[in-house]
Parts: structure tokens; C-alpha cells; sequence
């Protein structure tokens, strides 16, 4: 960050606004019994503060960035280092976020440096913690200084704002085993089962995020001049979908999209899921309400992270039909060996998939997140499903859920 791209903020301290309410009090009192003394002893304070405040401001370079993504309801600490670029020495420096999200809080003031010589660099950390999923955008945080007797805040930092993803709350569940023995076609038969166990190359691409650094060839890497991977058809696998209902009523739309507890209870129980799953099952594709997100070329790596990104931002929808996509599924649903629902209420729009999935041999489960009274489920729906579960919202977004 160059010097010119400073941006300089100037406030008040608690302190400080106590002792100027202190001097208006005594302006009043002034006038009725003579306390000028104690009023020009406020004022000098005041202004001798100011002064040298202003003229020792301090001029400091931060360097950190966000980082990729953080957790809901988790605290993370960022690193950012200082460097005094001016020609005094800065005193009492602390790193604070201006204008955080309603949803997200500083936790301390940051660790203070008590002084740091022109030239010097120090390392702070800085802790925050979201109550919320979503993607956010967050201006950079200042360096401040309440020297020499913390009344006046200067503070400097750099302009422009950074992205900032939150994902949902998850924990690992407890979920039964399902038997992985019958056949799916991807390319060709292809037996699902435990992963990597026949892995079959079938050529090179460029070297992705999350790709293993130990399939990376070196040849290809000498002729291409850019990162190479080798990839690999793994003839044993067990493939997983993901199904997350986002219907909510319009009433409680007016409650704001982060409010509805049933559908954060339903995102957090989806990131859990994915999480549970992730080490003996191949995510393949989600269907978030009505949008479909294929992840099949994707790294095995990647996958969750890239499952829990779409969660961060998904966003509650009014009523809706999978017509558009139940094509698309068709086929697909015959190369996948489990399938989870997580639905808001049992009717008619899932009921078609639910049989498609059931007719292509795969193993459902379907959890219902709603209150703690289950609500009514057509008779004939239970037969199609090997498991189906009532769990309540509050029970999800305490993390009290443990066994699926």
C-alpha cells in the first residue's frame, strides 16, 4: 500500500466524549457560579491533546488481507502487519474494523503496540467473530492511536473494500452406513464402493486448486511451461447428491432472509452433511432450491469447500417447481449411490424426485427440519425411503444434533 493511498480518520475516544460532556456541564454551571478555572483547565486539556494528537498522527502501512472464507458462530484471527512510514515514532497503536456488518463484532480492541520507531514493523492480530453465513463486503481496518491521553482517535488505513465469504455452521454427524455394492453408469459400468481403489488415466489437464501435489506431472509441466496434473477415472467410488429445499412462506420473507430459522437450520444441517460424507462419498452434484450446481468436474479436493461456499449464499425463494431440472437429474441420479433430502415440508414438488431417485437404486435419506411437532408425511412417501427424520431447527443451529 503506497503512502498516497492513505486515507486519514479522526473521532472522539469514550474518554474523551465523557471529558467534553464534562466541559459543556461546566460551561452551564459557569453560569450561575463562577467555575471558569476549572473550565479553561478542560479546554487546555483538551486543545494541548488535540494538538499534539494531530501533529503525531500516526502514518502506518498495513499489510494483511482477508482471509478466504470463516465459519458462522466461530471466532477467526487475522494477521496484519504494521509499518511506521513516517519520520516519528507512533505510540499506542491499535488495529481496529470501522462500519462491521450488523451481523459480525469485533472481539477487544486488537493487541495495542505500545510504540514502534519510524521504519519498524509489528504484527497484530485481530479477532472477529460472525453470526452469520453470507458474503460480505468489508472496508480494510485502520491503525489508531489515542496518544498522548486517549481523549482524540487518529487513525489511517487504506480505502476500497474486500470480500468476505461466511459459511454456514457444521459439525460431523453420526450417520449410519449405507451399503455401497451396486452398479452406476458414468462411463460405462462402474461399481460404487470405496474410493480410489482402481484408479484408471485417462490424460492430463492444468493443475487446479485441491489437485494433489503427487499427480502433478513433471514432463507435461517441462513441455507446457504451466502446471500440469495427471487425472484419473477412479473405477470404484461411491457418488452423493445433495438436496436442500429453500421454499419459505412470503409472510416470513418479511422477516428478512436471515431470519428464517428453519432454512438456517436446514443450510447448517446441509453443510454437515456434506462434511460427514465428504471422506467416503463423492459429492456430485447440489440442487439448492430450484438452482442446479454440478461439481463433477471439480477436484476431489475442492468439492466440500465448494458445497459449503454455494450454502453461504443461498437465499430463501418463494414457491417453486423442479420441472426445469428433473430431466437434467434423470440420468444423472443412475451414477449416484446416496442421496440426501433436506426439506422444509413434504409435498408434491420433491415427490417426484424422491421416486426417480428410488427407482435408480439409490440410497435415500430424507430429514424434515421444522419444528418439534413433525408434520404429516403421505403414508406411501415412507415406503419409498429407507430413513426419514424429523429433527428441530433449534436443535441444528445449537449444534445439539449429533446422530442422523
Amino acid at each position: 500500500m503506497a503512502t498516497s493511498d492513505m486515507r486519514y480518520r479522526f473521532g472522539l475516544t469514550d474518554a474523551g466524549a465523557a471529558v467534553l460532556r464534562g466541559a459543556g456541564f461546566v460551561t452551564l454551571a459557569a453560569l450561575i457560579i463562577p467555575a471558569f478555572g476549572v473550565l479553561s483547565a478542560l479546554v487546555s486539556v483538551l486543545g494541548i491533546t488535540f494538538v499534539v494528537g494531530y501533529l503525531l498522527r500516526p502514518k502506518i502501512e498495513i499489510r494483511g488481507t482477508l482471509p478466504d472464507h470463516v465459519i458462522a458462530g466461530r471466532t477467526a484471527q487475522l494477521t496484519y502487519r504494521l509499518r511506521n512510514v513516517a519520520r516519528f515514532p507512533a505510540y499506542d497503536l491499535r488495529v481496529r474494523f470501522r462500519a462491521l456488518p450488523a451481523s459480525m463484532e469485533q472481539v477487544g480492541d486488537g493487541r495495542a503496540v505500545a510504540r514502534l520507531a519510524p521504519g519498524e514493523t509489528a504484527e497484530v492480530t485481530v479477532t472477529i467473530r460472525p453470526a452469520r453465513r453470507g458474503y460480505y463486503r468489508i472496508k480494510p481496518p485502520l491503525c489508531e492511536s489515542g496518544f498522548p491521553f486517549n481523549l482524540f482517535r487518529f487513525g489511517s488505513g487504506r480505502g476500497g473494500e474486500e470480500t468476505l465469504v461466511v459459511l454456514p455452521a457444521f459439525s460431523r454427524l453420526h450417520i449410519p452406513a449405507r451399503p455401497g455394492s451396486r452398479h452406476v453408469h458414468a462411463t460405462g459400468m462402474r461399481l460404487a464402493g470405496h474410493m480410489g481403489i482402481a484408479p484408471e488415466y485417462m490424460g492430463n489437464r492444468p493443475f487446479l486448486p485441491g489437485d494433489s501435489p503427487r499427480r502433478i506431472d513433471a514432463r507435461a509441466w517441462a513441455r507446457l511451461s504451466v502446471p500440469a496434473t495427471k487425472e484419473y477415472d477412479d473405477d470404484i467410488d461411491n457418488y452423493g447428491a445433495l438436496i436442500l429445499d429453500t421454499r419459505v412462506p412470503a409472510a416470513r420473507l418479511a422477516l428478512g432472509p436471515y431470519e428464517v430459522q428453519e432454512l438456517e437450520a436446514a443450510v447448517s444441517l446441509c453443510a454437515s452433511v456434506a462434511f460427514t460424507i465428504n471422506n467416503d462419498c463423492l459429492v456430485d452434484f447440489l440442487l439448492a432450491g430450484p438452482d442446479l450446481h454440478d461439481l463433477a468436474g471439480r477436484p476431489r479436493a475442492a468439492r466440500l469447500d465448494k458445497v459449503h461456499e454455494l450454502l453461504a449464499g443461498v437465499e430463501p425463494a418463494r414457491e417453486y417447481g423442479l420441472d426445469p431440472v428433473g430431466p437434467q437429474l434423470a440420468d444423472r441420479l443412475y451414477t449416484i449411490s446416496r442421496v440426501v433430502f433436506i426439506l422444509l415440508q413434504w409435498d408434491q414438488v420433491y415427490r417426484p424426485l424422491l421416486e426417480a431417485a428410488d427407482r435408480a437404486g439409490c440410497h435415500c435419506t430424507v430429514v424434515v427440519v421444522n419444528g418439534s411437532k413433525p408434520a404429516p408425511v403421505d403414508e406411501e412417501a415412507m415406503n419409498w425411503v429407507e430413513h426419514v427424520r424429523f429433527v428441530d431447527a433449534a436443535d441444528v443451529l445449537g449444534q445439539r444434533l449429533e446422530h442422523l
